[in-house]
Order: structure tokens, then sequence, then C-alpha cells
């Protein structure tokens, strides 16, 4: 959401009411709320619509506040978002009048000490007295990522199955709802693709299918859904169906990147096409999609390997999104989470400290420009290698990046398969530009100087 500065809300204990049943379970939330879809708010036994909060304006507020659950929003922050950055003279008083009308709706005669709270220059949502699905599928998702494979795919498969319907689906027009969309739907597929992958591991190959089937037709240049909608048919003796896909794959990719897919995908349309993989069963998934435990080697052999993997360190201020990367990147065999930040200056003290390999980092950060702790970064260390994601790139940024050494700009809701190969390959000296920003920006950018697509 941009700027956003974080306030604890330091509550006071409750007491115990008198009679309580000791052992008794807790009370439900004040608010049960539901942002996959249409808005949906349960307040005790009565049920909250969207047409229900006082008109579109008071129940953007509302939608913005969840959007940072738990986390206080600046009163400036908001009018910025719900005027489009021209707001008019009064949107001060509008503002308090909108949290008003909310609160009368979520919190009736509880006035400022409900779950809608205020703060100083802003307001937060009491995440004590909210059940929020978004915030559930967070919690679930991280849990995966930290969970042993057949608990992770349980949870996994419960996190898809709660963001089954796109968020925000009241919300059609606004900027600011667009670019949540498009980043939680990334976060989305990419759950797709570790629960596809971990199905593997464990031998379920009907799951694998059926989540690297919906990553593919989410994104179909995610390589990583492919190899396992692939592989997913291989195992279920689904040969043709499974080489079939593969040349979707294929087309593809030599459509939209003029590549070919790599070594996972082409050593099992290899096995299928000589038709040995019914004979010689499941073999282990390799490379980029392997979800099992590591295996002991002896010391020597561990510490190579180890020595070998590019250490990343990822800059971006949405929490989930930074814990989804990092478990995918610690999947894979030659890459390695070694931290996250969260703004310039955190960005720039992480890489003083942690001297990563490569740096991939948001554009947009909470405090300023992610192209600003790239300069940083690059003035004391000018062989640093820093991927930029944006969802939008401006021709003077593209420029900016390509003058001090950035080494590509990438789509951050695109295929989690090209960030990973570019960040295999990065270096300084020549910028990259994934062909959806350049198409994005216009043919005129396309021809930048010092910009290849």
């Amino acid at each position: 959401m941009g700027e956003a500065f974080v306030i604890t809300l330091e509550l006071a204990k409750k007491t115990p009411a008198a009679g309580t049943v000791p052992g008794a379970p807790p009370e439900p939330p004040a608010l049960q709320i539901s942002v996959f879809g249409p808005l949906s708010i349960r307040r005790g036994g009565k049920e909250l619509t969207a047409k229900d909060l006082g008109g579109p304006k008071p129940r953007q507020v509302l939608e913005i506040l969840l959007l940072s659950f738990g986390s206080a929003v600046s009163k400036t922050r908001i009018m910025d978002l719900l005027w489009d950055g021209n707001h008019p003279a009064v949107a001060l008083p509008t503002l308090e009048s909108y949290v008003s009308v909310l609160r009368r709706h979520l919190q009736p005669g509880a006035g400022r000490t409900g779950p809608l709270r205020t703060v100083t220059g802003g307001y937060a949502i009491d995440r004590s007295l909210v059940e929020l699905d978004l915030d559930r599928f967070g919690t679930l998702t991280k849990a995966a990522t930290q969970a042993e494979p057949r608990e992770a795919l349980a949870l996994f498969t419960e996190a898809l199955q709660l963001a089954s319907a796109p968020l925000l689906g009241d919300e059609l027009l606004p900027a600011w709802a667009e670019e949540e969309r498009a980043l939680h739907a990334a976060q989305v597929n990419l759950a797709r693709v570790l629960a596809a992958e971990t199905a593997l591991s464990v031998g379920e190959p009907r799951k694998a299918i059926a989540f690297g089937g919906a990553a593919v037709k989410e994104d179909p240049l995610n390589e990583r859904g492919w190899a396992a909608l692939v592989l997913g048919l291989e195992r279920n003796g689904e040969n043709t169906e499974a080489l079939r896909a593969f040349d979707r794959c294929r087309r593809v990719m030599d459509e939209e990147l003029g590549c070919a897919p790599g070594p996972v995908l082409k050593e099992a349309q290899a096995r299928l096409l000589t038709s040995t993989a019914a004979e010689s069963g499941p073999t282990e998934i390799r490379g980029p999609i392997q979800v099992v435990k590591e295996s002991r080697h002896s010391a020597p052999a561990a510490a190579r390997q180890e020595t070998e993997r590019l250490r990343i360190l990822i800059v971006d201020d949405h929490t989930t999104f930074s814990d989804l990367l990092a478990g995918a990147l610690d999947r894979e065999p030659d890459l390695k989470s070694v931290g996250a930040a969260k703004s310039v200056a955190s960005a720039v003290r992480m890489f003083q400290d942690l001297r990563p390999d490569v740096v991939i980092m948001d554009l947009h950060l909470s405090d300023g420009s992610g192209l600003t702790a790239s300069e940083r970064i690059l003035s004391e260390a000018p062989e640093a290698r820093i991927v930029m994601l944006t969802g939008n790139p401006s021709q003077e940024a593209l420029r900016e990046a390509a003058g001090m050494g950035v080494c590509a700009f990438l789509p951050k809701d695109g295929a989690l398969g090209v960030m990973l190969d570019t960040l295999r390959h990065a270096h300084p000296g020549n910028l990259i530009v994934h062909p959806s920003l350049v198409a994005r920006l216009g043919s005129t950018s396309a021809h930048a100087p010092g910009l290849s697509a």
C-alpha cells in the first residue's frame, strides 16, 4: 500500500467477567470480515454487506485499512488513495465523517474503543477484535512454507480454498485496488505452484495436476507450474496428456519469451517420448520443483553445496510476498534467501551487513523508492547485482536504473520461473527489461537507449 507507518496497539488486558467459566472457549472476534469476493462483514448475528456501510467512499476507507491490517495508515495516505492524489480542500473533515459513519455501522455504541481505532495521525484496525480472511490466508501460507510436506499440502489447500475469489470484488475501478488485486493474485499463484510441488513430493499426482493446471491457467509463463503439471500427469500415467501439456508450454514460452522450457521439462519430455516413464516408475523431482527434506550429505559435500548457492536479499514492504518468495528461493538447489528488508534504510543496512550475491528490490517502498536504495548500494559496491520489481514502470525510472547499473526490471506479478532465472543470470552493465513492461510503456520506450528487452 506504499506509505504506511506501523504502530502497535497496546490494549488493556481484559479481566474475566464475573461468572465466567474457567476454561470456556474464548469469545469470537467483534467482527468477521471477508475481502475475498464481495466485501462481507458479520457482527454477532448480523450480516453487513458493502451497501450497508454508508456509500462507496466509507467502504473504501475500511478496505484501505484492512489491507494494512493491524498497522496504522495516515490520514494523508488515505486521502491520496480516495481522491487519487487530487483531494479537495475539505478532504480531511470529509474523511473524518466517513470514519464516523463506519463506526456507527461497525461498532455501534463503542465509539473509538471498537475495532476501528484512531491513532496518531491516522487510523488502524485492531486485529485482536477482527477476524480477516486475507490475514488468515497469509498465516496459512507462511505456516505451510515452514511445515513438513504433508502438513504443508493441507495448509496450502486450505489457504487456496479460502482465496478462491478475487480480492476486493466490489472495487473494480480504483487504481489502488487493482494494484493490490494484482499483487495478491501473484501471491495466490505462487501458493498454487508450491502446493503442486509439495503434492508431487508426497505422492499426490492428482493434486499436483489440479494445482499446476490452475497456476498455468492464471499465468501461462509460469514454468514451475508447467513442470508440476507435466510431472503430475506423467506420474498419474497420463503420458499423452503430459506431452500435450509440454507442447503448450513450449509454444507459449517460444511465442512470448523467445526461449525453450528448462531442463526439468525437457527431461520429462524425453522420458515420455521414449515411453520409459511407466517402466521405470516415478522419478525423483529435481531442479526448481524439488519440495522434499534435504538428504543428509557428508560435511564437506554439504558445505560445498551451501557455498554454491546464490545468496539473495529481498527488499519489499509486503510481508506476505517476501515470505512466499523466500520460501520459493530456499526450495531452489542453487538459491538461498538471506534476509528481507522493508525500507530504503533497512535495505542499505542489510546489504552492508550481509553482502548478498543478488538483491531483488521492489520499486515502491514504504519510505521511498527502490532506486534510491539501489543508488546507495551501488555507490559503495558498484559490482552489486540488483533486480528491480514493479507493476507500473516509467521511462524515467528505466533510464535512471540503466544509468546507475541495475541489472533487470521485471513485473512483480510475472512468472516466478522467469524471476528465478533472471536472479541466476543477472550481471551489471546491461539492463534487461521484461517484454511485458516494455509493452506497458508503449512502443517508444522499447527503443530507449541503454535498455534491452
